[in-house]
């Protein structure tokens, strides 16, 4: 075998190996990384996830970004729940977030104003008005106290905290 050939095949197989080895380092981070929902919806921007430790941990490091943070639990020790349909529209009626699948945390960013908020779990419906006057925003606490009750309300929630 000539230098030439030596060369070309230690660099051919020093090329698989580090090609090998970025692949297999990406799809492990890709299974090991859980990562939560981020989009937007006509004028909405939010966020949909909270599911384990490492990815409430990212929720919870971006909460900030978002003026309309919703924590989504079921039962009196608060357990995290997913698969709530959230439904968000304005005073007008025009729907801002339709999600099938929110939870256990929603995060959304809104222009100022009057919002209704009807989230279902388990054939029991929330209904939260709130209004949104400012940056910092707020919480809401959706909490299905047990399926068999009727946790229907229709209370408003005013979030004009200053920055």
């Amino acid at each position: 075998m000539t230098n030439i050939t030596k060369f070309v095949l230690t660099s051919l197989m020093s090329t698989f190996f580090l090609i090998s080895l970025v692949c297999t380092i990406t799809l492990l981070s890709m299974v090991s990384t859980a990562h939560a929902e981020e989009a937007s919806a006509g004028e909405a921007i939010y966020a949909n996830g909270g599911i384990g430790q490492e990815e409430a941990d990212e929720m919870r490091a971006k909460a900030g970004s978002f003026n309309l943070r919703l924590y989504l639990s079921e039962g009196k020790p608060a357990h995290a729940i997913t698969d709530a349909q959230i439904t968000i529209a304005d005073k007008k009626g025009n729907v801002k977030l339709d999600l099938t699948s929110g939870g256990p945390m929603v995060f959304l960013h809104l222009a100022n104003g009057s919002y209704k908020i009807i989230a279902k779990y388990n054939d029991v419906t929330i209904i939260r008005n709130v209004i949104i006057a400012s940056r910092r925003g707020a919480n809401i606490y959706l909490n299905w106290k047990s399926a068999g009750n009727d946790v229907d309300s229709d209370t408003e929630d005013t979030l004009s905290q200053s920055n």
